[in-house]
């Protein structure tokens, strides 16, 4: 499962060091358009989440999966041999739809077999396990930069779907039994959706998820802008964007350890809270700077946000999946896709405000994590109250 969360992050974090040669050789004029290699992604991410789950819930699990690890692989190849950016946009959109089925089913397998906070805890393990990714892909792209051009970095990916998606065949049982499937029409997904956005924990978690992950997106669609080309980073910049990974995978591994003690909520609350607070200090003490921040200080503040993340993501999802456990699959995929839509406008339009800081990361940090801390609020004031 853990592999297969990956395929996206991998997808993701191993381009960034290869952003500028990408722009140059498929004459990108615009520097903040570079952004939508990793957007295009997202897009066809948001798309493909939202059929998985309704069709997994019809046929099992297994099929879709496999079917995705395919469709990435058209996708990549798609990338390879793009001659223009249109064509490499429309490839990274097809790694997304590809990337979704794994993304989204893994999720799905793992409700099937938990619930509640240990649901949550599982989710975080996964992530814990999943974060050596984002730690080594950018090396892995640097390197083969290094040794050949940013298109070997595309059939590197190819490789990890066709190694994982083998992995998966072999040893991954279906976990949805038949006499429980549903069927697949129209109605039935419209009752899914509906079901999805009035309830208001799901519906509220949602707007959450999508806004706080938006933020979120634009950090990492900036970031080789921001410490490649603002700070000078150069070949140095996996080193640092690691470091930051590894922030994650600690959050992860201390929410694993306390989530069930403390409760999914009260970390979520923790977490934005902190995010707020961090934000504020920084804009407070760099918002009349005319120059780049100290770079150990933007490092420290991009730490201590992105270890707070390892406690929203797993916590948020599981909170939102938490009364859908009947339709995991289906839920699944509204969740998943209407968020990431919610995300990529609010990642684009953060990212469309970079200028020559990263003040608009900073701001947009900010201002997802005051709105979402009132959505959460709002969600635990509207929760259905359990009766003895």
């Amino acid at each position: 499962m853990a592999a297969m969360s990956a395929l996206d992050a991998f997808s993701i974090d191993a381009m960034l060091p290869a952003l500028d040669q990408i722009g140059a050789d498929l004459n990108v004029v615009v520097e903040n358009q570079r952004q939508y290699v990793i957007t295009a992604l997202f897009l066809g991410f948001s798309i493909g989440v939202f059929f998985y789950g309704f069709i997994a819930d019809r046929i099992g699990r297994r099929a879709p999966v496999l079917f995705g690890f395919v469709m990435y692989c058209i996708g990549s190849a798609a990338c390879i041999f793009a001659d223009s950016y249109s064509m490499m946009l429309v490839g990274r959109v097809l790694q997304g739809v590809g990337a979704a089925g794994p993304y989204v089913l893994a999720i799905a397998i793992v409700r099937d077999s938990y619930e509640g906070e240990e649901m949550a805890r599982m989710m975080s393990l996964i992530m814990m396990v999943f974060i050596g990714v984002p730690m080594i892909a950018p090396f892995v792209g640097q390197g083969i930069l290094l040794v050949s051009g940013w298109r070997s970095i595309f059939i590197a990916l190819a490789l990890f779907a066709v190694l994982t998606g083998i992995w998966f065949w072999q040893r991954q049982p279906e976990t949805l039994p038949a006499n429980v499937r549903t069927t697949l029409d129209a109605r039935q997904v419209k009752q899914s959706m509906a079901e999805v956005l009035t309830h208001p924990v799901s519906r509220y978690y949602l707007l959450t998820i999508g806004l706080l992950a938006g933020a979120f997106i634009a950090y990492l669609s900036t970031a080789q802008q921001i410490f490649q080309d603002m700070y000078g980073l150069g070949t140095r910049f996996p080193i640092v964007f690691a470091s930051l990974a590894a922030m994650f995978g600690i959050g992860s591994f201390i929410n694993s350890r306390v989530v069930e003690k403390t409760g999914a909520v009260t970390m979520v609350k923790l977490a934005i809270c902190l995010i707020i607070a961090a934000s504020v200090v920084y804009l407070l003490m760099y918002h009349t700077m005319h120059a780049l921040p100290p770079l150990h200080v933007h490092v420290a503040y991009n730490g201590v946000v992105v270890f707070c993340f390892a406690f929203l993501f797993g916590n948020t999802t599981s909170i939102a999946m938490e009364p859908m456990g009947h339709i995991a699959g289906a839920a699944s995929s509204v969740i998943n896709s209407l968020s990431t839509i919610i995300a990529i406008a609010v990642a684009t339009l953060i990212g469309s405000q970079l200028t020559d800081t990263g003040h608009p990361i900073v701001i947009g940090y900010l201002v997802m994590a005051i709105v979402a801390l009132a959505l959460v609020y709002t969600a635990e004031q509207l929760r259905p109250k359990e009766h003895p």
